[in-house]
């Protein structure tokens, strides 16, 4: 090949990555402001996100949507459907159903690129003068936001090749109340397909999508979830998260809110009640305990050409239906005039061979398979135990769309449960067999879920109580619906995040005996009802260990620069602190709901990234009473101790803030000494460790010791300690 091809190749493939690089349908967006976490694709498709990298904090519970699946997360997989369609190839469809991606638009078709805004951005922030090392996820751009309350709003609009424009929006809010869920609002406009009168002349008309239907559908098998990676569980007890129950409540006579949920099922495989993924090995703990959820705010009942002509239809979706899309059943002889398997289940002709009891006439909801009487989620058609693509299915419609008209569909997607440091609780009680009913259930057998809900065969007392306490979350799902709602009701305006800080630096002091915690924020001190702030610490990143308060503070609490030094830590042993922000709703304020007014209300963990822990430096002192012995009691189950606190045989008791020379001897409960220990620091570090081996050479066994501290000069202090082996 001669120079001058290798340069025209070169310069083709240059301009083809160029083009590819650069085409709208191509680009995506982030959201890590809420729970909530994934991607969005400016075509409206799917794609594949993994956010995990970094900052995932495992102790804020989130969810991270992969992408991987056509699914409503943040808008992706819509799919539009009417019949007797001309195709741009001048084919006729009986049924036409197509997503933002087929045969025709192969790469979709971007109208409006995408943008992505935050209102807030990461604070610099350092830990012993080094940053985390994080960017912004999207463009801080505060005046976008003068028309909401929302912390991030993203936008992009693409076009079905049914000639409907798909204008997305999506919202998410980092203030505590409303962290749980974002809102997707979603404005169809039918634009027309321009083609030939079939009268004659050349004339160009605009069709009107008759029997028209717009649908969505949710799955959890393509998530990531924070909470449960760190210790993680052994193969054998990883959570089941594609087995579920799915339940959709608005459907019957007095149903107040439209919620398709999921929440834990057993694994009617395997002997036992598996339900909400109880780890045995890390005391029971319970990590399956979230429900995903998604709620309808807005579904309009006609299409309309002005805002004010656009009403909610409460009957909207009038079709939903469950389980895995290739074995939903086909339908039978005359059930099927379009000869579309999907649009005859789109338009309820699967859900009606399977009739939800008591619903709404005229509309066509699936029986919940939480209702089906039997303990084997998967045991309805369409239903299988095997695939990881069962999914919930809503459908809205049927409508005659004319050319220049709109619908508009509003609906939040969230997570709710009973919050990790309950299930934790619960699972630890639930292994020992001390667990009892929660309190005030709406059903004293099944609690929150249906009363002829069916628990695993062979399920104890105890198992049952820990499955009502799960099914609590219904309860917090159905409360984020209604704070969704509400802010939806109220045009996005409920009560702002306060701001996060614009500086936050941690340092170890060993002159101040402790770590140093430096913050700015002038922005939240600036707001009328600030209200102080909140600094949490916890020790290790492992999520079997929650933060709690160190540092609390009023609403007087303003400064240029703030400072405060924790010395309640013990030298060389990881922490990790982040601090938050606070403000007071109005008692008044009648732009948050009921139930959150008076409340404080704190700015978004998210905004502190703290990735990496600080530890103490190990200090020497004279004052005795400072000594500390690590851990105390020393459990050699306890995984902190085998992760920071043991040497490579497992075993390690530590000693810090000693004297520069002090002999340390180490005796039994009965006064027998076992063990001496010389320590001469030049250096001034106070630190010794031991291995629990005796001077004897024998491994020490479970009881209580007693370390006695000696100074040349004949001071004396001694301390206890226990090992549980």
């Amino acid at each position: 090949m001669t120079l001058a091809n290798i340069k025209t190749v070169l310069t083709a493939v240059l301009i083809l990555n160029v083009y590819l690089y650069s085409q709208p349908e191509l680009e995506t967006a982030q959201t890590k402001v809420s729970k909530i976490w994934g991607g969005i694709a400016a075509n409206g498709d799917k794609a594949t996100f993994d956010f995990r990298a970094g900052f995932f904090p495992n102790d804020f519970d989130i969810i991270q949507h992969r992408g991987q699946g056509s699914e409503n997360y943040l808008g992706s997989g819509f799919r539009l459907a009417c019949t007797d369609w001309k195709a741009p190839d001048d084919s006729i469809y009986r049924a036409a159903v197509f997503g933002p991606i087929n045969d025709f638009m192969l790469n979709g078709k971007v109208i409006s690129p995408i943008t992505s805004y935050i209102r807030f951005k990461y604070p610099d922030q350092t830990v012993n003068g080094a940053s985390p090392g994080l960017t912004d996820f999207a463009v801080h751009d505060p005046s976008k936001f003068s028309d909401g309350t929302y912390d991030q709003i993203i936008e992009a609009t693409y076009k079905n090749v049914l000639g409907v424009e798909v204008k997305r929006k999506i919202l998410a809010w980092s203030q505590s109340l409303n962290d749980n869920y974002i809102i997707i609002d979603v404005e169809l406009t039918n634009t027309g397909v321009d083609h030939i009168s079939s009268t004659g002349g050349d004339s160009l008309v605009q069709d009107t999508l008759r029997n028209f239907y717009f649908s969505m559908n949710q799955g959890v098998a393509n998530n990531f979830y924070s909470n449960g990676s760190n210790p993680s569980p052994s193969s054998s007890e990883r959570p089941k998260y594609n087995y579920v129950w799915q339940h959709y409540y608005g459907a019957r006579q007095g149903d107040s809110l439209r919620i398709f949920y999921f929440y834990s099922a057993d694994d009617p495989q395997t002997t036992g009640d598996d339900m909400g993924s109880p780890v045995t090995s890390q005391k029971g703990r319970l990590l399956n305990t979230n429900l995903n959820f998604y709620t309808i705010l807005h579904a309009s009942g006609e299409p309309y050409i002005t805002a004010e002509q656009d009403i909610d239809d409460f009957l909207q979706p009038k079709v939903t239906y469950i389980g895995t899309e290739t074995k939903i059943p086909n339908p039978g002889s005359g059930e099927d005039p379009y000869g579309s398997k999907n649009y005859w289940a789109m338009r309820g002709g699967f859900s009606d061979k399977n009739l939800m009891p008591n619903s709404i006439p005229g509309t066509h909801h699936m029986l919940n398979n939480d209702e089906l009487g039997t303990a084997n989620f998967s045991n309805f058609p369409g239903g299988t135990i095997s695939s990881v693509n069962s999914k919930n299915f809503s459908s809205f419609g049927p409508y005659n769309f004319p050319p220049g008209h709109k619908l508009h569909f509003v609906y939040a997607v969230g997570i709710a449960g009973i919050g990790i440091e309950k299930s934790q609780e619960i699972g630890k009680k639930w292994l020992e067999g001390t667990l009892t009913d929660p309190p005030d259930m709406p059903d004293p057998n099944t609690g929150w879920m249906p009363s002829n809900f069916a628990f695993p065969v062979g399920s104890s007392e105890i198992d049952k109580s820990k499955d009502r306490w799960i099914s609590m979350g219904i309860d917090s799902v159905m409360l984020t619906a209604w704070r969704a709602k509400w802010n939806f009701d109220n045009n996005f305006r409920i009560p702002q995040s306060p701001p996060p800080v614009s500086s936050f630096n941690v340092e170890g002091s060993g002159a101040l005996n402790g770590v140093v915690l430096k913050w700015k924020n002038p922005d939240a001190e600036a707001m009328q009802n600030f209200a102080g702030y909140s600094i949490k610490r916890r020790l290790s990143n492992q999520d079997t260990v929650f933060y709690s308060e160190i540092y609390s503070s009023g609403s007087g609490d303003k400064a240029g620069e703030h400072s405060f030094v924790d010395t309640s830590v013990v030298s060389g042993v990881p922490y990790y602190y982040y601090i938050q922000a606070k403000s007071r709703i109005d008692d008044n304020d009648m732009n948050a709901d009921p139930l959150s007014r008076g409340k404080i209300l704190y700015s978004s963990r998210i905004w502190i990234p703290n990735i990496s822990p600080i530890n103490p430096p190990k200090y020497s002192t004279e004052d005795m009473s400072r000594i500390r012995i690590v851990p105390n009691p020393y459990n050699i189950n306890d995984p902190l101790v085998k992760l920071y606190y043991s040497d490579t045989d497992g075993r390690q008791i530590n000693f810090y803030n000693l004297p520069g020379s002090v002999k340390i001897n180490i005796y039994t409960e009965n006064g027998d000494l076992i063990k001496t220990i010389d320590h001469y620091s030049p250096q001034s570090d106070g630190y010794e460790k031991w291995n629990m081996i005796t001077d004897a050479q024998q491994v020490i066994s479970s009881g209580i010791y007693i370390a006695v501290f000696q100074k040349p000069d004949g001071e004396v202090s001694f301390q206890k300690f226990i090992i549980v082996r």
